[in-house]
């Protein structure tokens, strides 16, 4: 195979730089037909009888400022985000909804105000509470069962890992909105301090930060983490200033358990969870020759358990200081990790790999099976936030690791949310692996909506993608995640000879394929990154043993395939409009007088600010809607009509439900593929069309969508005839001229194709 790193492309991605047509749109709204009107009677009665029992016992349950905690569930068909019940639970009844929470709401009320609520429901007569009424199924008191989320709390205990003190808990403050429930919230939860809960062992206290040989931009930041203090007060200090916070705490006893949940602080508690990564087997260390330009290819941060191989050394752009010491770290599968980063390709020349070695940064934090070591996740995040924050050049890090324990299907792990929010803090991409068997799906952090989550793949007799790899767990995600996004070949060679596998293995191959990528493209993202990656793969269509596929060897991600014109471009999109981007028909696809070839279209949303791992299964507050069209006909209004040639989802003709789970309505990426033969059109032009929903407003604490900031999604579009013989690249960028240019940088280009001249 050809050398990508040195050999000039003829046919770059396009950076695509027209800009959108927004045409607003309104929407609709709760009116006299959204009314049940076949269970409204029934569900006042019922709704009726159920506020008036909590009235009777508020006095048993806890209370801040007054009020109370209630989940109002919803009917199965009333889940979409145009039924949340915000007129019947409005301030203006001293209501305040909290979060989305299983299949409805929690919100939180005054305890004296139930008894109201009862003749509320019983007598309204306004269109928009009684369209709520008819919608929402049950009411009841949030309890310690709901916060446990476990068959008892014994069984909670006992899943919990033993460290000095007790045992160690993950917990989430309660979302009080009112500022007086908020402050009885800390004051009750630092209450239990007397004896009740203590805090995790300070932030980082085993790291040596007086190595000599420490950067000192990574010793200051890693300095300034662990001096920030008690973890409680840590916690208590970010609820005050967001009524949100989570914090690691010990109890001493299953009987402070049952304490700290009965106290009604906490709105959620698991326990901690260990990570660790795959048994690689034995083996011999060779002695590998390494490029003579290594130091200027791309870095990956490597998170394993840290590199010992001398061979790899040369390879080392940077080194962290270890989170676990040498006796604890697993640095045999680190060694393994980093080989295959490195030069995956050389240990594995049989199989159809590009070749493309990296640098490494070696983050030394995943222990060993059997080692005495407590794995404290919130001091592991502030540990890698701090080393990503020093060692900005690096765009793309390695995670092969994972917890032992299955995603579940309704929330995303607090792992895999907190490397989501560093990872887009410092704009870098986490390809993480899915996790190995035993286990039902996919393990934490794979729930990482900022990463790319890669499962494994066997090869067949000729090196080629085959069959989906027995030892991988599969997907999909939770709250609508297509995951894995990517596959790769799972039982592979890597340093010491022997034949190993696993998903980890798999994750090593697809991070120096993203690290190229993102070294090749100007201004390149991280959604871009993936956006190229998932666009390139084999997959038609998304499969939850391997995702999208596996990287095609036949071309790179920043290059067209043969036949094919490919367009990226990147866009800030607001909720309350629709976005469309025209663009020529290529004379190849269009030559017979119908539109014959196929197409993909690839597009990435970045949901920061509007995700919360206080949503539960709404952990998404936006989503993407695109869809490539094309001219035929006219509207009831006379107008040019467009018709889906590629993608959009009609989710009006489906249950939220069946749009959740079935076509993943909430997913934050957009991938849709066809071939289209004899399609009959109109005029001369494209379009790309795009838009933005948004749910759940108050819990963001917006008032109208208008206050949502721009959002960037990154578009992919290819469309072609397959044929090599078809000029389709230079037929679209002459149509082009100078809304295109190169997406690399300049020293890949074989070609000049600035359009200067044109």
């Amino acid at each position: 195979m050809a050398d990508p790193q040195n050999n000039p492309l003829l046919n770059p991605v396009l950076r695509f730089m027209r800009a959108p047509k927004p045409a607003r749109v309104s929407g609709g709204g709760k009116t006299a037909s959204s009314i049940m009107v076949e269970r409204l009677p029934r569900q006042r009665k019922v709704l009726a009888e159920q506020f008036t029992e909590m009235a009777n016992s508020a006095g048993k349950r806890p209370s801040f400022g007054g009020r109370v905690v209630v989940y109002a569930a919803m009917f199965d068909d009333s889940l979409a985000t145009s039924w949340t019940p915000s007129d019947l639970f409005h301030p203006t009844h001293g209501v305040r909804l909290i979060a989305p929470y299983r299949t409805g709401y929690l919100l939180e009320m005054p305890a004296k105000s139930l008894a109201g609520y009862a003749a509320l429901v019983r007598n309204s007569t306004q269109i928009k509470e009684q369209v709520d009424i008819s919608r929402v199924e049950a009411v009841r008191f949030f309890n310690s069962n709901d916060a446990a989320a476990a068959p008892s709390l014994d069984k909670l205990w006992e899943a919990a890992p033993e460290i000095e003190g007790g045992r160690a808990f993950v917990v989430w403050l309660m979302p009080m909105k009112e500022e007086v429930a908020s402050e009885e919230v800390m004051r009750d939860f630092a209450a239990l301090r007397d004896g009740t809960i203590a805090p995790a062992p300070a932030l980082l206290e085993n790291l040596d930060l007086n190595d000599a040989d420490l950067p000192a931009p990574l010793r200051r930041s890693l300095r300034s983490v662990a001096t920030t203090g008690d973890r409680i007060n840590i916690a208590l200090r970010e609820y005050r200033q967001t009524q949100r916070a989570r914090t690691t705490v010990i109890l001493p006893s299953a009987v402070a358990l049952d304490a700290l949940v009965g106290s009604g602080t906490v709105f959620r508690i698991e326990p901690v969870q260990p990570i660790g990564s795959t048994s690689p087997g034995e083996g011999r260390e060779p002695d590998r020759p390494l490029p003579q330009n290594i130091k200027h290819l791309p870095i990956v941060g490597v998170v394993d358990g840290g590199l010992t191989a001398t061979s790899y050394q040369p390879a080392e752009a940077w080194r962290a200081p270890p989170f676990f010491p040498d006796r604890d770290a697993d640095t045999v599968h680190g060694n393994r990790v980093t080989s295959l980063v490195v030069q995956g390709h050389d240990w594995n020349n049989n199989l159809t790999l590009p070749p493309l070695y990296c640098q490494i940064g070696t983050v030394q934090a995943v222990p060993k099976r059997g080692a005495r070591v407590f794995f404290d996740p919130q001091a592991f995040i502030v540990y890698l936030d701090a080393i990503m924050a020093a060692n900005p050049e690096t765009r793309v890090w390695n995670f092969s690791l994972n917890q032992p324990v299955d995603c579940e299907c309704d929330q995303v792990s607090p792992l895999g949310h907190d490397i989501a929010v560093i990872a887009r803090k410092h704009r870098v991409l986490p390809v993480i692996s899915i996790g190995n068997k035993p286990g039902n799906c996919l393990q934490p952090p794979a729930d990482c909506e900022a990463g790319i989550t890669v499962s494994g793949r066997l090869h067949d007799a000729n090196g080629a993608p085959s069959d989906p790899c027995p030892v991988s767990l599969a997907g999909p995600g939770p709250c609508s995640m297509l995951k894995p996004d990517l596959s790769h070949y799972s039982h592979v060679r890597a340093l010491g000879g022997a034949v190993i596998k696993g998903a980890s293995f798999a994750t090593a191959l697809t991070s120096p394929l993203a690290a190229h990528t993102m070294h090749r493209l100007r201004d390149a993202s991280p959604d871009l990154v993936k956006a190229l990656l998932l666009h390139h793969a084999d997959g038609g269509i998304y499969d939850p043993s391997i995702g999208f596929g596996t990287p095609r060897a036949e071309a790179m991600p920043w290059e067209c395939r043969p036949g094919f014109v490919t367009l990226q471009w990147t866009a800030a999109l607001r909720p309350g409009a629709a976005f469309h981007w025209e663009l020529p028909i290529p004379a190849s696809l269009r030559k017979s007088g119908k539109l014959k070839g196929s197409g993909a279209l690839t597009a990435i949303v970045n949901p920061h600010p509007m995700v919360s791992d206080f949503a539960g299964p709404n952990y998404f507050g936006v989503r993407l809607e695109t869809a490539l069209q094309f001219q035929r006909g006219v509207t009831d209004k006379g107008e040019v009509k467009f018709n889906n040639l590629l993608g959009a989802l009609d989710t009006g003709k489906v249950t939220e439900q069946a749009a959740r789970a079935i076509d993943h309505k909430w997913s934050p990426i957009r991938h849709h593929r066809r071939d289209f033969r004899s399609v009959g059109f109109e005029g001369d032009t494209l379009r790309v069309y795009a838009r933005i929903f948004p749910r759940d407003l108050y819990h963001y604490n917006f008032s109208t969508a208008d206050e949502i900031p721009p959002l960037e999604t990154v578009f992919v579009l290819s469309v072609g005839t397959g044929d090599e013989n078809d000029d389709v690249f230079n037929e679209l960028r002459d149509q082009l001229g100078a809304f295109v240019e190169t997406s690399l940088v300049d020293s890949d280009l074989d070609i000049d194709i600035d359009n200067e001249e044109l």
